[in-house]
């Protein structure tokens, strides 16, 4: 899945995705992202959030009471508990039910196929000329899952008592994937209602890569939570592989300097563990691991 946006500006300068870790161990129809609204947003300075593996969120029991809960306050926290993985599914209502509850369901096996792998690459790029309004920057990326969602949708559990909520237009269903290895250990926590990690982008996982990213409102639920998580996705990718690419065009008054920064890679064991939105913005905010599949050496590995 291609996305892309570019924007022409005097004043504002571009903003990269940037992301923090502890180590480094599908395709669908094109949209377009604003890379300045939307940029990840990750620390410098990471404080780590731990606790043993496995151990779940307090207040996610599985009831459906805490369902609307976490909807209405705008906080899912779906950390993964022994070998299994929560997956939040999302979609807007439908005139038959059992169809919208398909197509939530489809929207969970979309990120179940996340966690198999997904080959993504991302182009940043930047032209500045000697004029005040001589200024343009751009930012696309393209997600390619390694399976398809479909190999997952049979896979995926929920009840349908205590794992479905229809609200406000939003259809949302709970549901669970297992088979999963090596999951995060991690403790997180909220401020005024807040989690810390939006209010500090610091976030360090300890063995897997941490991405946060920032949607802004998309026009419904489902397609601003797609965004938030696939920004935070991407934002891992300069840490994987990153270059340059630059040039200068004309002369004197009239010259034009170019850039294009390109990064790439593979990630796998990629889970959703935190969405927050903000109900003042209806913007959307994701936290999730991953690791890559073939981590780049280390230093000392390189002398």
């Amino acid at each position: 899945m291609k996305k892309s946006f570019f924007y022409l500006t005097a004043s504002l300068p571009l903003i990269l995705i940037c992301a923090s870790c502890a180590s480094l161990a599908t395709s669908g129809p094109a949209t377009q992202k604003n890379a300045a609204e939307e940029a990840a947003r990750t620390p410098r300075e990471a404080a780590p959030l731990a606790s043993a593996p496995g151990t779940p969120a307090a207040g996610t029991d599985e009831s459906a009471a805490s369902l609307e809960t976490a909807f209405d306050s705008g906080h899912w926290v779906t950390r993964p508990s022994g070998s299994e993985i929560t997956i939040i599914g999302i979609t807007g209502r439908r005139a038959n039910r059992d169809e919208a509850i398909r197509e939530a369901v489809a929207d969970a096996a979309h990120k179940a196929a996340l966690y198999h792998g997904v080959r993504a690459a991302s182009a940043a790029t930047l032209s500045q000329g000697s004029g005040s309004l001589d200024y343009f920057s751009g930012f696309d990326y393209d997600l390619s899952p390694v399976n398809s969602h479909e190999d997952y949708i049979d896979a995926l559990v929920f009840d349908e008592e205590t794992d479905i909520l229809e609200k406000n237009g939003v259809v949302i269903v709970r549901t669970r994937y297992s088979g999963v290895t090596g999951v995060p250990a991690y403790e997180s926590g909220s401020e005024d209602g807040v989690p810390v990690w939006v209010k500090n982008y610091a976030v360090e996982i300890p063995g897997f890569l941490a991405g946060i990213g920032l949607s802004r409102n998309k026009g419904s639920l489902q397609k601003t939570h797609k965004a938030s998580y696939e920004i935070a996705l991407v934002s891992l990718l300069p840490l994987l592989s990153s270059r340059i690419e630059s040039e200068v065009t004309g002369a004197g008054g009239a010259a034009l300097s170019n850039s294009v920064t390109r990064s790439e890679g593979e990630l796998v064991n990629v889970m959703i563990l935190e969405t927050w939105l903000d109900r003042k913005s209806a913007s959307v905010w994701t936290l999730l691991a991953a690791k890559a599949k073939d981590p780049p050496p280390s230093a000392s590995d390189q002398l």
